[in-house]
């Protein structure tokens, strides 16, 4: 009878689980990260959109409630792995603000070692300026002089 040596099933059920596991522990991270950059364009969009929109409207309480109005409207589905937890949107003295949160449930029970609870949190914050209308016209019209002055020279 022939002896058969088995170190290669060995090797394998000892190496084969920890791969998988690193696999999808860097699936979840990089859904993490994409959802978080997801986030930090959705705070940019609503910072522009608001800007613009701010910018046209004579009551700001009516501008807070337009700006508040369009981040509830915000389409969330497009977030891979986690959930919204808050969306703000504030218009303070002459700045508007937008921030955001989310959480992600972490799959794997235990393997969240760097804090107690199952859940990696993201946050993101926006602040503009708005300008004000005689501050952009008054620009407008020096960069016009400036380009009439290019045109002007032989």
């Amino acid at each position: 009878m022939k002896r058969q040596q088995g170190y290669f099933t060995v090797e394998a059920a000892l190496v084969l689980p920890v791969t998988i596991s690193a696999m999808l522990f860097g699936i979840c991270l990089f859904c993490f990260q994409y959802d978080r950059c997801l986030l930090d364009q959705d705070m940019g969009y609503l910072l522009i959109w608001s800007s613009m929109t701010a910018d046209r409207q004579d009551n700001l309480q009516d501008a807070e409630n337009l700006m508040k109005r369009k981040a509830a409207e915000l389409y969330q589905d497009k977030y891979v792995s986690w959930k919204m937890t808050e969306i703000d949107i504030r218009l303070e003295k002459n700045q508007i603000c937008a921030a955001g949160g989310g959480e992600l449930l972490f799959p794997a029970p235990g393997w969240n070692i760097w804090n107690g609870d199952n859940t990696w949190e993201a946050r993101t914050s926006c602040r503009k300026s708005r300008l004000s209308p005689v501050f952009y016209i008054r620009q407008f019209n020096k960069i016009k002089e400036l380009a009439q002055k290019q045109n002007e020279r032989p």
